[in-house]
């Protein structure tokens, strides 16, 4: 498979470096505009960390602000640990800290109604200077893509852009807008209109008699409502799903050969030109730590893993997801499902007794001798109804992966 992707450049014309910026968020998916704050936001965090963690007069007004918001005490330090550890964000938050255990002090020891005005100055949210700066960096944005709009490749990616809610609101927010701007807004609104319909049919077909009936278009639609009335979500798995992604689950007993098959799989897609990426579940959740659950039951980390997989490789441009892994239950598919948050096919590979021993017989790793046991426990069960299409996985890899890719109806030829 290849190893890497092509970098492109914006086709959007860009004067300055706030420009260049803002065509490269258009080019990306989700709202251009959240991109650009959540950059805003990074590149302010990281000057502080960098210049203002012992400044003097940084200190006394981050002391008279009350210090950060919650959000970013907790972006603060994340940004410390990309660049260096936590000793800079560690005396910011001490000095975050300071104020509001004083408040929390003083109502301690007050009574009656002046520990009800204590409460009050405890509660009240600080004047957090990231929060000022991120919003005085969006209000510039904003004002400056309207600017940038007048241009006719800028005006068609405004049109188009999926931007969340706040920002479309904000770039609305025109008291005299000139006339070229109505089509703007008029096709925003369409877009939202079209949202809501493919919302209905996403429900219509959501049922379990209905359910292949739905389109990759249906269910990203969920997606797409939860990025453009909640902002995009923070964290693993969170970066909006594009349209045409799509993932499949080769699953079976131990030995079946699954990680073979998707590897098949991948390369075979790698050759035609499909942008494509392999993941094995088993090995999102091999590790050793003193843990208070089983994570065959409890999947926390594969699943956490796999959520950040999946951010890394659509951002890289990957549309087709590859995976691997021992689905031993129904409820396994629909975490995986859970996470992919995209179209995900599900093929099972189907094996004899006989085979699962000559493959896991004799194998030098030791946990292979308690897989055989599992394996051939899961053959003599009654199978769960998983939706799963199951295929002869005792053929050639070559066959079994042409067999899987005509089925999904997806090129696998160069």
């Amino acid at each position: 498979m290849a190893k890497g992707t092509n970098v492109t450049t914006s086709r959007l014309p860009a004067r300055t470096g706030a420009d260049v910026h803002l065509a490269d968020a258009f080019e990306r998916p989700g709202c251009p505009l959240c991109r650009e704050r959540d950059r805003a936001e990074s590149a302010y965090l990281e000057a502080i960390l960098a210049e203002s963690v012992n400044d003097v007069p940084f200190r006394e007004a981050l002391d008279a602000a009350r210090g950060f918001c919650a959000a970013h005490s907790r972006a603060v330090l994340d940004a410390d640990r990309r660049r260096a550890g936590s000793l800079g964000a560690g005396i910011l938050l001490r000095a975050t800290l300071r104020p509001r255990l004083r408040e929390l002090e003083a109502m301690h020891a007050a009574g009656g109604w002046s520990r009800a005005r204590r409460v009050g100055d405890a509660s009240r949210p600080p004047a957090c200077p990231a929060c000022r700066r991120v919003a005085e960096s969006d209000a510039a944005v904003v004002e400056g893509l309207v600017q940038l709009a007048e241009q006719p490749a800028w005006s068609e990616a405004v049109a188009s852009a999926p931007f969340c809610i706040e920002h479309l609101a904000a770039l609305v927010d025109r008291r005299s807008p000139p006339a070229w701007w109505a089509a703007i807004e008029e096709r925003q609104l369409q877009r939202l209109r079209t949202l809501g319909d493919r919302l209905d049919r996403f429900a219509h077909a959501s049922a379990h008699d209905r359910r292949h009936l739905q389109t990759p278009d249906q269910v990203a639609s969920v997606d797409e409502a939860a990025d453009l009335l909640g902002g995009p979500a923070r964290g693993a798995g969170t970066v909006p799903t594009p349209g045409d992604a799509r993932a499949v689950l080769v699953t079976g007993v131990y030995g079946a050969g699954k990680t073979t098959v998707a590897v098949e799989l991948a390369d075979r897609l790698d050759a035609a030109g499909v942008a494509v990426a392999a993941i094995d579940l088993d090995w999102l959740g091999w590790y050793s730590a003193p843990v208070a659950w089983d994570e065959h039951d409890d999947p926390r980390l594969t699943l956490r893993n796999l959520a950040a997989l999946r951010d890394t490789y659509l951002d890289a441009g990957v549309r087709t997801f590859v995976l691997a892994g021992a689905a031993r239950e129904p409820s396994a598919v629909e975490r995986v499902r859970g996470v992919m948050r995209m179209p995900l096919d599900v093929v099972r590979l189907e094996v004899d007794a006989a085979i699962v021993r000559s493959r896991l017989t004799g194998d030098p790793n030791a946990s292979r001798a308690e897989d055989l046991e599992t394996a051939l426990r899961d053959l003599e069960a009654e199978r769960p109804d998983d939706g799963a299409w199951p295929v002869d996985g005792s053929r050639p890899t070559g066959e079994v992966a042409a067999a899987i890719l005509e089925h999904l109806g997806m090129s696998g030829t160069p």
